[in-house]
């Protein structure tokens, strides 16, 4: 028996997987103008609370400037407001406004909608094993 490119490299379909996945949450979340890059900041905020831009930027492991483009998008849409730091002029403190915290449950449940989506296809059984994998992987 021999083992083919297909089956040494089966990590390949990684990439296809996470944009399918991100295509249905962007799907999900576009009624509210977010996207599946925009949603996390909400998350984070509400987890934590008012926090420095500098923080979230440690909190997400996302880039600075991409950071910073998401909390001007979100300002726009009223989610979140920026202000500036006091104990760091060059900063600023972000907070969610009223319309940011309501939509809160809003994200979750829209979460919640895209991934049954996207595990539609798995039975009970291999949802659970695949979120234990998962896990496990990112470990």
């Amino acid at each position: 028996m021999t083992t083919g490119a297909n089956d040494i490299d089966f990590l390949k379909d990684l990439p296809a997987l996470s944009r399918r996945y991100v295509q249905i949450l962007d799907q999900t979340l576009a009624r509210y103008d977010l996207s599946g890059s925009l949603y996390y900041y909400l998350i984070k905020l509400h987890e934590f609370g008012d926090l420095p831009q500098e923080r979230l930027v440690q909190l997400t492991g996302v880039n600075a400037s991409n950071v910073t483009r998401a909390v001007q998008r979100l300002t726009g849409l009223g989610y979140l407001t920026k202000k500036a730091n006091p104990k760091d002029r060059r900063g600023f403190v972000l907070s969610l406004t009223p319309q940011g915290t309501t939509l809160y449950p809003v994200v979750l449940e829209c979460l919640q909608t895209a991934q049954a989506q996207f595990l539609a296809p798995l039975t009970a059984a291999e949802r659970q094993q695949f979120q234990l994998i998962l896990q496990r992987l990112a470990q």
